[in-house]
């Protein structure tokens, strides 16, 4: 992803937000870890906007919309037990990577729909929520947002590229 390994989720969006704005509460000595996800859970959902426009390209399909997030997924969970790709199987036989992508709603409805991610029951929301797969993904942002990459947050970032391991396995053969 972007030069960078990465093992188990690419994310971008609201979650991603969360993460990078967390460190913010946590210098305070009244919030405890979860006091300061919490803080910045709030702050994020209620003072920012939720969407954003991005375009991804899964393969040779290209999407274009505002999203609340999209993550990337070799993995099912992450995030301290989120079950964002419930589906995914890192040891698939097509070697696909998961891509989670919700969709714009209001603020109550992404807030409700949020909490389920940590179940895997997020997916039930089909009106918001859209799971694909693919070897070879692109996203590209309207501007700087927070890349979030296997719990690390970069940001700054204007658009990614993501591989599945086969395909970039097949490229070093070439």
């Amino acid at each position: 992803c972007n030069g960078k390994y990465c093992l188990t989720i690419a994310c971008t969006g609201i979650d991603a937000r969360i993460a990078e704005s967390v460190h913010d509460f946590g210098a305070s000595p009244m919030l405890s870890g979860r006091g300061s996800y919490l803080a910045s859970v709030a702050a994020n959902f209620l003072f920012r906007k939720i969407g954003r426009k991005w375009r991804v390209t899964l393969d040779d399909e290209v999407v274009e919309d505002e999203f609340a997030l999209v993550s990337m997924c070799n993995g099912r969970y992450y995030g301290g037990g989120m079950e964002i790709a419930p589906a995914q199987d890192r040891l698939n036989p097509d070697h696909t990577v998961s891509v989670v992508v919700m969709h714009c709603a209001s603020k109550l409805k992404t807030l409700a729909v949020f909490p389920s991610i940590f179940k895997g029951e997020h997916v039930k929301h089909d009106e918001m929520i859209t799971v694909l797969t693919g070897h070879d993904i692109r996203v590209e942002f309207d501007r700087p947002t927070a890349l979030q990459i296997d719990g690390e947050t970069i940001s700054g970032v204007r658009g990614y590229h993501v591989r599945s391991a086969a395909e970039a396995a097949q490229e070093a053969v070439i």
